[in-house]
């Protein structure tokens, strides 16, 4: 008897209920049951995906190519070829490892596909398909936007669907939205509006810049990530508003002030920003009292009633009210000294240490080991629940998965152990770099070595002000 796996696909959520049309995942999987039991096939599993064709990373597809070189199964069952792939690559690839390891395959709808040539035509016009799906989706994306129709997703907080699809202001979280831009409009703070609104400053950020709240509707290209092409991205230069048929909650003069409010925001923080040191230690500092201590400017005036900036490290206990701070030149040069005649650093400079294989790597290992005995100890309970071994090859195989698991548990243990005398290792070669880093930055890189610092230290505590005593937590 043939021993037989189910593939079906649907490319929507919608499709997944069982309402009864011809592109339902219950009914493919209907015809493909009722045409095994017609043959006298054995069923042993279905897989099923929720995802397009032109996707190849579909979990239920994934874990069915897996088997195939494990011969659980003699053939291959599915509604019709374009259900296992919409990319001439991918489904070509999968026959031919079903030719290779001698597993067969049936199309229910399309019995006469028997060789790689009819596969080949059959996928390609499957590919075709899927581009010009693609481009009739994109058109009408674009002409309902065009036509002012909002028509990607879920439509922005202050907005439910009305009748038709349409989407009209929220009773309840309009008012809060036209709130938000009032509030901003008066303190020009979007941190502080954002607290007063128990959201956080991007929050307000995307709620200020987003024009849906004038009545526009926008129209979202999207582009292939660059880093990962099975991934696409959006971007606000991606992005087209044209005007909407729905209700603004926001008038437009109302929104064009919030928007040069916050382009001259912008403005005021960049100048701020030119020619201003970065402290090196800033956000790394823990005072006295509990508090992170950040970078602040101060002026000093001097005799001839000239202006001038220095630096200070300054921490604001919110509970007391009370503000500390600590000359920046004067911190950072008992940080740099404590850093560079640091007494964990002058014992670990005499260890030496082997060139082993990194032991870390062995217990990564045997974790990922030990993860696929649980994975396997499941499929083994799996199996028995579906009759397909006895309670004796049962308690076998936990028996040996017992024995193997108990093995990796002892090496696990031991290079554990070890792991702890080969520590000191990393130890000497962070605090060495630490060392090169203070002693060869420049005022230029500044911002480069705040991110390389907060890699290899983890806090800087003021022990003491008077005498100036700091302590140094490293990673």
């Amino acid at each position: 008897m043939e021993r037989v796996a189910i593939y079906i696909r649907v490319s929507k959520k919608e499709q997944a209920k069982n309402k009864g049309t011809d592109s339902s995942l219950a009914i493919q999987l209907k015809k493909c049951t009722d045409y095994c039991e017609e043959k006298k096939y054995e069923v042993l599993k279905v897989y099923s995906d929720v995802e397009s064709g032109g996707n190849d990373d579909r979990k239920g597809f994934n874990d069915l190519q897996n088997t195939i070189p494990k011969k659980i199964y003699t053939k291959v069952i599915f509604w019709e070829v374009s259900r296992i792939a919409r990319k001439i690559s991918t489904g070509m690839k999968f026959f031919e490892d079903l030719e290779k390891y001698g597993v067969s395959f049936e199309s229910v709808s399309q019995p006469y596909l028997k060789d790689f040539m009819s596969l080949s035509i059959f996928l390609a016009w499957g590919t075709e398909d899927l581009k010009q799906m693609s481009l009739r989706i994109k058109s009408n994306l674009l002409e309902k936007t065009k036509a002012g129709y909002f028509v990607h997703g879920n439509p922005a907080t202050g907005y439910i669907r009305g009748k038709n699809k349409m989407i009209v202001p929220d009773p309840e979280k309009a008012p809060l939205i036209l709130k938000i831009f009032e509030t901003f409009a008066e303190n020009w703070n979007l941190s502080e509006t954002g607290r007063i609104f128990g959201k956080t400053r991007s929050d307000i950020t995307e709620i200020i810049d987003n024009r849906i709240y004038i009545g526009e509707v926008v129209y979202k290209k999207y582009v292939k990530d660059p880093v990962d092409s099975k991934h696409r991205i959006k971007t606000k230069n991606n992005r087209i508003w044209y005007k909407g048929l729905h209700e603004p909650i926001v008038p437009l003069e109302l929104f064009n002030l919030c928007q040069e409010i916050r382009k001259l925001n912008i403005k005021i923080r960049e100048s701020r920003e030119k020619g201003k040191p970065i402290l090196l230690f800033s956000g790394l500092v823990v005072c006295t009292c509990g508090k992170k201590m950040f970078q602040t400017r101060r002026y000093h005036t001097n005799k001839a009633g000239e202006k001038y900036p220095y630096y200070v490290y300054l921490c604001t206990n919110k509970l007391t009210g009370k503000k500390h701070s600590i000359a920046a030149r004067k911190l950072d040069n008992a940080i740099i000294e404590k850093i560079k005649n640091s007494k964990e650093l002058l014992e670990l400079n005499g260890i030496e240490y082997n060139e082993n294989e990194s032991i870390k790597n062995k217990l990564k290992l045997i974790e990922k080991e030990l993860l696929a005995l649980e994975t396997e100890r499941e499929r083994i309970i799996k199996l028995f629940q579906k009759e397909f071994i006895n309670e004796d090859e049962l308690e076998s195989k936990f028996n040996d998965i017992t024995a193997r698991k108990k093995k990796l548990k002892e090496s696990q243990k031991h290079y554990e152990e070890e792991d702890k005398k080969e520590s000191s290792k990393d130890n000497v070669e962070n605090f060495e770099k630490l060392k090169y880093i203070i002693e060869n930055y420049s005022e230029d890189d500044v911002v480069e070595t705040r991110k390389l610092l907060r890699l290899l230290i983890k806090e800087i505590t003021v022990v003491s002000k008077k005498p100036l005593k700091v302590n140094i937590i490293f990673n």
